[in-house]
């Protein structure tokens, strides 16, 4: 009787450890598909420039097209419906959602490349080197281990032009 009440502990902790190790796995590769595309989507984001102040020399980003570029790069790589939502086979449950973006382009005369870029409320300071599309993405991770984290990740993307010498007419 010890040996079954052994065999049978092993066989609950085994099945345990499994459950835990694919869980992981799927946090994983979650966190792994979220970053990628959320950098496509910043990369598309990125190619929505002022055509006629680019002929000037200067990069400006089209606001509007710039946002509705990412979240449709991002809808693509997630798998998601055209509102936001996920298909039926995605690794998410919840719609994803975007809580900061902004943009640093040469609209703004008083920024000079290299420009140390922070915003304390929402965790991101780095140094750019050129002008850059920042976006902050919300998202819910899928639970499947009753030891899985229950909550929201949070990921920010910086999508930047490489640095390159101001035209100064």
């Amino acid at each position: 009787m010890n040996r079954v009440l052994l065999l049978f502990f092993v066989v609950l902790m085994f099945l345990n450890t499994t459950g835990f190790q694919a869980d992981r796995y799927v946090t994983t590769t979650t966190h792994n598909r979220l970053k990628f595309a959320i950098n496509r989507g910043a990369h598309d984001a990125s190619l929505q420039l002022d055509k006629a102040q680019l002929a000037e020399g200067k990069i400006v980003f089209e606001r509007d097209a710039a946002l509705l570029a990412f979240k449709a790069g991002m809808n693509h790589n997630l798998q998601l419906h055209e509102n936001g939502t996920p298909r039926t086979r995605s690794l998410l449950s919840d719609a994803p959602e975007i809580v900061f973006e902004d943009y640093v382009d040469d609209n703004d005369a008083n920024i000079v490349f290299p420009f140390s870029y922070v915003r304390e409320n929402q965790g991101i300071r780095k140094v750019l080197k050129g002008p850059a599309v920042i976006y902050k993405v919300k998202v819910r991770l899928p639970r499947h281990h009753v030891y899985s984290y229950e909550g929201h990740v949070y990921k920010t993307v910086i999508y930047e032009y490489p640095f390159r010498e101001r035209i100064v007419n």
